[in-house]
């Protein structure tokens, strides 16, 4: 090739890179400290706006474990634990396996047996992709001498949901477990639960410290956490979320469903020791903006700064099926739910998950990701037609249940979601396309502080015309009467477009907020506001240049 050739196109190549640079999206810098979470308490005033949730990304490896074994055949699920150790790094679970049963021989009125038969089982993995069975001692099953079953607890009703802490503190017993044991079988002693307490020094042979347990969650869905997983003082000892049938309107309640009009709601409480629990208190209930198809199962908060987010499960009696939605907290008692619709919604019946989905007791935040460990299951709650039942009715073209029956086998895989670890939700324009929604802080201290934010614009629309409607956001700064401040208005400063996690403002007027300005006004088109932050103007790096 002619060196004139050779020039040009090298020449072409710096052209297309210098292009690249200037139009790509900054880096999302995700080794930033998380925003602090937004909640509406952030806020005075609304115009426009709403919230998205994002919702959880199925893992490309799913489904991660599937039932091989004949105690997990029918299901590897989770009503249990799954985490990442703080002591060696790997991923750890204490999860639910079922037996398969393949042909339904019983009557419809009766659970099937492997509802009895679910055994805690032990899984590892060095990467929280691929798992392995480790043997146990004294974990014999039929022909096989060592497998990885905790507990077998299937001749006095199963075991399940294992809550496990580990504390690297504790150094002579750093892992600890709260499970329900003998859910079916067992003689149960008037005031108490079936909720043990355990501990252990590797995670994998356990001993037992007490049981069972005094406390308000006598039903079979709890998770146990220590306070200081919370964030709270170690003095609080444990905190404890669990689900309770309760009483509610027949409209909301479908017959095939409950005979009593129960509805699961949410509840907390706490406990010093682990032994003795404190009287529980109601955190979340079906209200006037859920569907009447709506029931609350588990919750898993998970802290960060400023409060906690929650992943909640909804079992949905019409369907018989669960997912999940996103909750956040200050508090951890009081929960707010920025959209009523899932974060991880059911595939078709018959894929993982397309029945159930049950969420393990932890998130795991992993380098960039946040994620959610649970048990897809593939079919049904329970069934909602079956004419070998009595009492059908017709609804519409269905013959459904008159009643509820049995539960079905939770034929499950281990499966996993995520979210980037600080884009759960965003507040968004509630019109969307051109129309500017609009946003301002409550009043705090803004003095000599820099607002920093996470951002995400959509981008320019397909057109002939060049930067038709793209996204942007800008921020005004205003005083205690509510009008801008000088240099620090809409107008002095840039509209910011692109995606960052951590993108300093900064106005004609500069970077740190003058002594007058009490309130940020956000003006968003087009826009994602995932969070934003007040810092010392001189904390961070010095924004990159906008794109504009």
């Amino acid at each position: 090739m002619p060196r004139g050739h050779r020039s040009r196109k090298f020449m072409l190549l710096l052209a297309a890179l210098a292009a690249l640079i200037c139009t790509a999206p900054a880096e999302t810098n995700l080794g930033q400290p998380r925003m602090p979470l937004l909640m509406p308490d952030d806020f005075s005033e609304f115009r426009t706006v709403f919230w998205r949730v994002e919702p959880a990304v199925p893992d490309a490896q799913n489904p991660l474990v599937e039932g091989e074994m004949p105690w997990d055949r029918g299901g590897v699920m989770t009503h249990g634990t799954v985490l990442k150790d703080p002591i060696d790094g790997r991923f750890k679970a204490w999860i639910i396996c079922t037996p398969a049963e393949e042909e339904l021989k019983s009557v419809v009125t009766q659970n099937p047996p492997n509802h009895h038969s679910r055994r805690l089982c032990y899984f590892e993995s060095p990467d929280g992709v691929s798992w392995t069975r480790p043997k146990l001692p004294n974990s014999a099953f039929g022909i096989y001498k060592a497998t990885n079953i905790v507990f077998d607890d299937a001749a006095n009703g199963g075991t399940q949901y294992a809550s496990v802490n580990v504390n690297p503190d504790n150094q002579a017993w750093p892992y600890e477990m709260f499970t329900y044991r003998g859910m079916y079988g067992r003689q149960q002693a008037a005031g108490s639960t079936r909720l043990y307490h355990y501990r252990s020094r590797d995670g994998k042979t356990w001993e037992e410290l007490h049981g069972p347990i005094s406390g308000p969650f006598d039903s079979d869905v709890c998770f146990v956490y220590l306070a200081t997983d919370l964030g709270l003082q170690k003095s609080q000892g444990y905190v404890a979320y669990y689900r309770v049938s309760d009483t509610d309107e027949p409209a909301h309640v479908p017959a095939y469903d409950s005979p009593h009009n129960h509805t699961r709601q949410l509840y907390r409480t706490e406990s010093l020791d682990g032994k003795v629990w404190a009287r529980g208190e109601k955190i979340i209930m079906r209200d006037e903006r859920d569907h009447r198809d709506t029931q609350y199962m588990e919750l898993v908060p998970h802290q960060v700064p400023g409060g906690y987010l929650g992943v909640v499960s909804l079992y949905h009696p019409i369907t018989q099926t669960l997912n999940l939605t996103l909750a956040a907290s200050r508090d951890g008692r009081g929960w707010w739910f920025p959209d009523r619709r899932a974060c991880l919604d059911n595939p078709p019946l018959g894929d993982y998950g397309g029945g159930m989905i049950w969420q393990s007791k932890n998130l795991v935040a992993d380098r960039d990701r946040l994620y959610v460990y649970y048990g897809g299951m593939e079919g049904l709650h329970r069934p909602i037609t079956d004419t070998r039942a009595e009492n059908l009715r017709r609804i519409g073209a269905d013959i459904v249940l008159d009643r509820p029956y049995g539960f079905l086998p939770f034929n499950s895989a281990l499966c996993r979601a995520s979210w980037r670890a600080d884009r759960q939700y965003a507040l968004v324009p509630a019109a969307g396309g051109p129309t500017i929604g609009t946003a301002v802080t409550s009043s705090r201290d803004l003095a000599g502080k820099s607002l920093w934010i996470n951002l995400r614009t959509q981008p320019a629309k397909k057109s002939g015309h060049a930067g038709l409607d793209e996204g942007y956001l800008q921020a005004e700064l205003l005083d205690q009467d509510g009008k801008p401040v000088t240099s620090f208005t809409r107008a002095d400063c840039p509209k910011l477009t692109g995606d960052h996690q951590a993108l300093q403002v900064r106005w004609t007027g500069g970077r740190a907020s003058p002594k007058e300005a009490v309130q940020i006004k956000f003006y968003l088109k087009r826009a994602f506001l995932y969070g934003f932050d007040l810092r010392a103007a001189t904390e961070g790096s010095s924004p990159r240049k906008q794109r504009k």
